[in-house]
This record gives C-alpha cells, sequence and structure tokens, in this order.
C-alpha cells in the first residue's frame, strides 16, 4: 500500500527530469547537385605567357615580366551532402495530456484495487497503460533552434562535367626563350637579345642597353620594347622621363643662377661657369628650374641645355660656381685716377643690352660693364653724371627713340667731345647693315646701328669716340662691315673714331673663367677701362694697351683670337 501511495510522487519526479531533458540526431543534407570535385580533373590544355610586372622609373630602370600558365582543366560534378546535428526537446502540451491520461489510469487501477484486491491483474494492465501515455508523451519532441552543420560533406554519384580555366605562376622550360628588341624613332637600337629568367622573372635592364648620350632631348620621347615569347609579341612603351633623369648643363661661359625666374642683377645667387651640371626640375619658354643644393633655383634657358642621365649621374654632378665679388673689389673697379676735372664739353650715349631672352644667353657682365664705363667717365674723365645717357636692355625700337631724342635735347649747342658706348649683341641684315638686336629678339626687331651713329653724328660736336663692345651672333661676313659702320661716323665728323673690341667675325669674350681669374667683365672694356687707369688719356695709347693685351687674353683664356679693330682719327685725346 505504501509503494501506491508514493506513485503520483514519483510521476512528478519524473515530469520533472524529462521536461528539462533534451537529445540530438544527425541527418545528411543535399547542398549541391553539380559541386566540383577538384580531386577528380584531367588536364585538357596548358600556355605559358608573360605578363608584365612592376613599374619602371629611374630609381628601377627595369621592365620585368612573370611567367605564368593559363591552364584549362575539366572536372567531375558530383552531388555534395553535408551532415547536421540537430537538438531536441518534449513540448510541454503533450506532456501534460500524457501526464493527465497517466493520472486517469493510474486512478482506475487503484480503484480497482481497492475494490478488489485479488484483482491484480487488472490493476497491473492499468499501471502500465499509465507509463506508456507517460512516455509516449515524452517521445512526442520538437526540433530546438537551426540545425547546426559538423563540418562533414560527402560527394556521391557524378552529374555531369565543367571545364574551368585559370592562371598560375609557372616555371621555365629549356626550350621557351624569351628574346627582346629595343626601338627608338623606328630605328633599332637592339635586336633579339636573349632574357635570363630569374625565379621565374624575365627582366631587362635599360640602363645597361642605352646610351643616353644617344639620345636628343626631348621631354615627351619614348621607346619601344618588344619581347618575343612562345610565338607571341608583347610590346611595352617607355617614356625615356621614366628611364633617365633630366639635367641642365650650363653651355655659356658664365650665366646667373637666380633665386627666381627674373632677369634682375639683385636675384643672383651667385654664376656657374661653363660645363655646370644640375638636376633639372621644369622648364618653361625661359627658364630651366634646376636644383642647387636642395634649393629649387633657376638659369636662362639660352644658357643652358638639357640631356638625360641616370640617376646616380646626381651623385656626380659638376657645380662649377664663380665667386659673386660686389662691384669694387676688381682691380679695375677701384683706385681709379683722376686725370681731368670739369669736363663739361664731353657728353657720352651708352647703349647695353645684356639681359637677352628667348633665343640668345644672357650677357652675364653687360650691366657690371656699364657701370665700369660710367665710374671712368666720371672719375677719370671728368664727365659730369647729367652728361652721360644711358639706354639699358632696350627692348622696343620706340624705348631707343625716347632714349636719343633726350640725348638730343642735351646736345643743342655745339660740344666739344661725344663718346658713344655701344654693347650687345649684333647681327648684320640684308643690306649689309649692324643691327644690335633686342633683348626679346622674338618679338621686336633688331636695332640699326648705322641710322643710329649716323644720328648721333650729326649732333654739333667736334670730336667723336666710339667704343664697341659688340658680339656677332654670326660669322659669315666677308669683312668691310664694321668699317661700312664707322663711315657713318666718319663722313660727318672727320675727327672720330670707332673702336670694335672684335671682327664682325669674332666674338667678344669674357674675362672670367671657372678656377681661373675672375675679372667679371668683358676682356675689351676691362682693357679700356685699364688703359685709362694706366694713365692713357689718348686714343692711341687706349688702342696700343687694347691690341697688345685684348687677343692675348682670349687665346690665354678661351684658346680662341679676338682682334681689336679701329677706323679713323687715333690721335683724339680724352683728357685734353
Amino acid at each position: 500500500m505504501g509503494l501506491i501511495v508514493n506513485f503520483p510522487t514519483k510521476i512528478v519526479l519524473v515530469f520533472l527530469i524529462l521536461i528539462g531533458s533534451a537529445c540530438s540526431s544527425s541527418k545528411w543534407v543535399v547542398e549541391n547537385q553539380y559541386e566540383i570535385d577538384r580531386n577528380d580533373f584531367e588536364l585538357l590544355n596548358s600556355t605559358k605567357f608573360l605578363e608584365r610586372t612592376g613599374s619602371t622609373n629611374p630609381e628601377s630602370p627595369i621592365v620585368s615580366f612573370q611567367l605564368k600558365a593559363e591552364n584549362t582543366f575539366e572536372y567531375a560534378q558530383r552531388v555534395k551532402t553535408d551532415r547536421y546535428i540537430q537538438r531536441y526537446r518534449p513540448t510541454f502540451k503533450s506532456v501534460l495530456l500524457g501526464l493527465a491520461g497517466a493520472g486517469v489510469a493510474s486512478t482506475a487501477a487503484i480503484t480497482v484495487a481497492n475494490n478488489n484486491s485479488q484483482n491484480n491483474i487488472s490493476r497491473n494492465i492499468l499501471f502500465g497503460t499509465a507509463g506508456f501515455i507517460t512516455l509516449s508523451s515524452f517521445l512526442n519532441m520538437k526540433p530546438v533552434g537551426e540545425p547546426t552543420p559538423t563540418g562533414e560533406s560527402r560527394l556521391l554519384r557524378k552529374t555531369g562535367t565543367i571545364e574551368e580555366t585559370e592562371v598560375v605562376r609557372a616555371s621555365p622550360e629549356p626550350g621557351l626563350i624569351a628574346r627582346y628588341s629595343i626601338f627608338y624613332r623606328n630605328e633599332i637600337l637592339i635586336g633579339e637579345k636573349e632574357i635570363e629568367p630569374q625565379n621565374s622573372v624575365y627582366s631587362i635592364n635599360l640602363i645597361e642597353d642605352l646610351n643616353p648620350e644617344i639620345f636628343e632631348y626631348d621631354s615627351s620621347d619614348v621607346i619601344e620594347v618588344e619581347v618575343y615569347f612562345n610565338g607571341e609579341t608583347y610590346t611595352e612603351i617607355i617614356p625615356l622621363r621614366n628611364i633617365f633623369e633630366s639635367f641642365a648643363v650650363v653651355s655659356t661661359q658664365v650665366t646667373a643662377l637666380r633665386d627666381e625666374p627674373e632677369f634682375n642683377s639683385r636675384n643672383i645667387l651667385t654664376d656657374l661657369a661653363f660645363g655646370s651640371q644640375m638636376k633639372l626640375v621644369s622648364e618653361d619658354s625661359l627658364w630651366y628650374k634646376v636644383l642647387y643644393g636642395i634649393s629649387e633655383t633657376w638659369i636662362s634657358k639660352t644658357d643652358a641645355y638639357p640631356i638625360w642621365r641616370p640617376s646616380e649621374f646626381a651623385s656626380q654632378l659638376s657645380i662649377i660656381t664663380i665667386p659673386n665679388i660686389p662691384f669694387g673689389n676688381i682691380d679695375v673697379e677701384n683706385n681709379i685716377p683722376v686725370l681731368r676735372t670739369n669736363n663739361d664739353s664731353t657728353f657720352v650715349f651708352m647703349l647695353s643690352n645684356g639681359e637677352y631672352q628667348d633665343t640668345y644667353s644672357e650677357r652675364s657682365y653687360a650691366e657690371r660693364d656699364l657701370r665700369l664705363m660710367e665710374e671712368y667717365f666720371e672719375t677719370a674723365l671728368g664727365i659730369p653724371s647729367s652728361n652721360i645717357d644711358k639706354a639699358i636692355n632696350i627692348d622696343t625700337q620706340q624705348r631707343l627713340n625716347n632714349a636719343y631724342n633726350r640725348f638730343a635735347n642735351k646736345m643743342r649747342r655745339p660740344q666739344k667731345q661725344l663718346i658713344v658706348y655701344l654693347s650687345g649683341y649684333s647681327v648684320i641684315n640684308e643690306n649689309g647693315e649692324v643691327e644690335m638686336i633686342s633683348t626679346i629678339p622674338n618679338r621686336n626687331p633688331s636695332f640699326n646701328l648705322n641710322a643710329l651713329l649716323r644720328g648721333l653724328s650729326r649732333f654739333p660736336v667736334e670730336e667723336v669716340v666710339v667704343i664697341a663692345d659688340l658680339d656677332p651672333v654670326e660669322s659669315n661676313s666677308d669683312g668691310g662691315i664694321y668699317e661700312s659702320l664707322a663711315e657713318t661716323v666718319l663722313n660727318n665728323i672727320e675727327q672720330s673714331i670707332v673702336i670694335f673690341g672684335s671682327s664682325e667675325n669674332q666674338q667678344s669674350r669674357s674675362y672670367s673663367v671657372a678656377n681661373g681669374d675672375q675679372k667679371r667683365h668683358s676682356i675689351f672694356t676691362y682693357f679700356v677701362a685699364d688703359a685709362i687707369k694706366n694713365r692713357q688719356g689718348t686714343i692711341s695709347g687706349i688702342i696700343n694697351h687694347l691690341q697688345r693685351n685684348v687677343d692675348y687674353t682670349s687665346r690665354r683664356l678661351h684658346n680662341r683670337p679676338q682682334n681689336v679693330i679701329y677706323f679713323g682719327d687715333t690721335s683724339i685725346s680724352l683728357i685734353d
């Protein structure tokens, strides 16, 4: 009887245990009917080819190609199944109904037992039914959460095939050889040269094959590299600026290095000698921007030319600077003697062009030459500054006319002497006359010196002295041109002299060379001043001094002749 009394308690305990319990089971699910079986394949075709890699630049002037293979495979397709784990738990409703049914069966069993203690079979059947109902309610479970994949897969029956192509790195084969050619402006530079692979990479070092000196500088120039491999031709167009670096080389005896792109004596950092080399940063129509150390500076485009060179050339640059000596520190610029005072009857007209643009190199010492001659006119010859008119860096005929008219207003009354100083580039026109070139020759015409001297010699003066430091830009004259220019003065005034610093076929050279003499003037103007400093007051004495020194100095410094020529009266004195 005690066992019967405790049965409901046991039922409750079983209920609590089972309601909190759960179970799990696994199952295989078909995921794909056409899954590719990577282990079941056949190689149908394999083709080796080259693929461009990396970039070409002056620090790494290399063209590289990676050897690759294009492989076509046929793969089997199969049914793919994956295994999952699913958790289950009894439902509250089914357990509750099962317990209720079990309770009814248990109550009936107890009633039967109480009414007929001898009917054990009926009682046991009822108790068995109660247990079966309870167990059945707990077996009625529902899934909990999503199935959890186990990561197990199976490939089953074959359902088809598929072709796939893949590109992979490949290894060189003995029979496959790569060759290359290099072309420049449709001309062959390198013809069918073999490339040795390194770790499946075929590389061409362009610096080893190309001499930068064969290329005319053009920032847009390119070369064409053709590589031949496995029946294919691979073409690469490579700009020269991706192979070489740009450098500027000074082509004149002296050029000014400036901190601003402007022709101005105040922005000159230093002077560079012929052959100086600098890293070229950029350019415009007038200037090269170059590196001086780490500073960006400028030099006139007419005083240098660009070249291509390998990047390591930057470590070998030859920069030849000429010290910036202030005016007054050169021997002829100081201790100027006083040979005459109160020379009110002598007038001076000075025309000097030095800051040339576009086509012609800047004449580095033109302004210093003019200042030197002005100092000698005032100090040594005693000419008042009010009697000296200057036309400097004239770019238009109108500006020259204005300067001439201002000077003509001073020359209305008769005077003793007129001195004319000319300095600049000259050219001979189609009529055989000499012209001084405008500082902006691409925009403005040159100035006719025959007409200028003809007009100056018509002023009411007794003597005319012309000192012409002209620098011809063309050397195709047969002679006699300067004599014709001198006659425009000699025909008007008998007591006159015209002195030229060189013949019409020679250049007027500077008295400054790298690692040598640094007089910072033209040779001719320097020795004109030097003659006066040595107290040569007559034209004959000055000419003798010039003839002894100018040609000798030009040959010594530049290995070129420079012969002073003159026409007229050598008896004229500058100090009487």
